[in-house]
């Protein structure tokens, strides 16, 4: 069993910081060859691809989930229907925000919070990043349903290909070509589209795949289903972009555009720790979906339990280094010089501690949707991804002024941690250990 956990979450933990890799490319090859306002923008703009991405996680986990439970259950022309329908759907709803975020980019950068000095680079940004939503959105679903597929090794040799592909680009665009802004977003879109046809290859092109396009009538009601099962996962990727939102609008106007560069680099170590969970609750829930088919409750109970083991190690590593290599990090961002520099340390090192929880409640609403309770996901998601959050934000900042900004998240996690005990608790017979 172990061995089967570890061949699925490995891969599932490598892929996904790979895959969050190319905005941490950007970022730092724009903070250190264009100027930290672009980084800055960058920041800022962060929440439109992060709500780019929850679109694809929100039908492809759900999906995912249900055509694994069809494929314990040996139902696999369900499985091929929900696929080829599902393949399809997300397809047509890729093209329209591509071209809502291209025709949009102004009123989306405003309300994001993008003040005078940032409107046109994060307008820039914006635009270009949409031109290829399609390659974000689809490829993201076919690296997800890749895992469910049973080939997880496949889905770090993908998004492998586009983060190389990203930092060659970003070399050549950012500091041969001097493109600044232009070529980072230019490098990530194009990485995109060599990480879609790497996995449109498997699907299309080989007969290794268990999924296949069938023809047949699509039971569009199967997404009452689907989308409840993907919603949590969706929070969760969406919670990144909410949360850079909340907090950008609360230190413009605590602290202003220095503070925005400062959160800009918190917020890349954030989204890399958040993707590393991410990687462990993505890669059990092809396992606990198909035993749940199989009504086996005794392997649920044991995934579960590596699950647990695997986020504590990866909390305390996380913690310890951004504790212990602070100057190294804040460094590849920033000038040892520059005046936000030593704040942009003491800052880091607050919101860290919410590493040290975060894990938990990501792998809590990631079983309960596996199993089908997604009320139950749903509450832990949105509470640590909006609600709760977003409320510890604005009584920390209230009460501790800067410090509470970022000592906010700790106290969100530890909220939600609860509920996710009490949650857990309620459906043991579900999970048993």
């Amino acid at each position: 069993m172990l061995k089967q956990y570890l061949r699925f979450v490995v891969p599932s933990i490598i892929s996904m910081l790979v895959f969050n890799i190319y905005t941490l490319v950007d970022g730092i090859f724009v903070a250190n060859f264009v100027s930290d306002k672009a980084l800055a923008a960058i920041g800022i703009a962060t929440p439109y691809i992060t709500a780019t991405f929850s679109i694809s996680v929100l039908f492809s986990v759900g999906a995912s989930i249900v055509m694994s439970i069809y494929r314990g259950q040996k139902e696999l022309h369900l499985m091929n229907l929900t696929f080829t329908m599902n393949t399809v759907v997300l397809s047509v709803i890729a093209i329209v925000i591509s071209i809502i975020g291209f025709t949009q980019a102004e009123p989306i950068a405003l309300f994001l919070g993008a003040n005078e000095e940032l409107l046109a680079d994060v307008v820039l940004y914006i635009r270009i990043i949409a031109l290829f939503g399609f390659f974000f959105i689809v490829s993201y679903s076919f690296e997800v349903l890749l895992k469910a597929d049973g080939y997880p090794e496949k889905s770090i040799q993908g998004v492998c290909i586009g983060a190389i592909t990203n930092i060659l680009l970003d070399a050549l665009f950012v500091v041969y070509f001097h493109w600044g802004l232009i070529g980072a977003a230019l490098a990530t879109g194009i990485a995109q589209c060599f990480t879609f046809l790497f996995f449109a290859y498997h699907f299309f092109c080989t007969k290794n795949s268990h999924f296949h396009f069938v023809k047949g009538s699509w039971h569009l009601k199967e997404y009452r289903r689907i989308l409840p099962l993907g919603l949590s996962e969706c929070i969760n990727e969406c919670s990144a972009g909410v949360m850079i939102l909340a907090f950008n609008y609360q230190i413009k106007t605590m602290i202003g555009t220095s503070g925005l560069i400062s959160f800009s680099v918190i917020a890349y170590i954030f989204n890399l720790v958040l993707m590393a969970m991410s990687g462990v609750s993505q890669g059990i829930q092809p396992m606990i979906s198909y035993y749940h088919g199989k009504e086996d409750q005794k392997r649920i109970g044991m995934i579960h339990k590596y699950a647990r083991f695997n986020v504590i190690l990866l909390s305390i590593l996380s913690f310890g280094i951004i504790w212990f290599f602070t100057p190294q990090i804040v460094g590849g961002f920033l000038d040892k010089e520059a005046t936000e520099f030593f704040f942009t340390m003491d800052a880091l090192r607050l919101y860290s501690f919410s590493f040290l929880i975060l894990g938990h409640n990501v792998i809590s609403y990631g079983i309960l949707s596996a199993v089908e309770c997604p009320k139950q996901s749903f509450v832990i998601s949105v509470g640590r991804g909006m609600i709760v959050i977003i409320a510890s934000l604005w009584i920390m900042s209230y009460l501790f002024g800067a410090n509470g900004i970022w000592l906010s998240p700790l106290v969100s996690e530890c909220i939600c941690l609860v509920l996710s005990i009490l949650f857990l608790y309620q459906k043991r017979r579900l999970i048993h250990e």
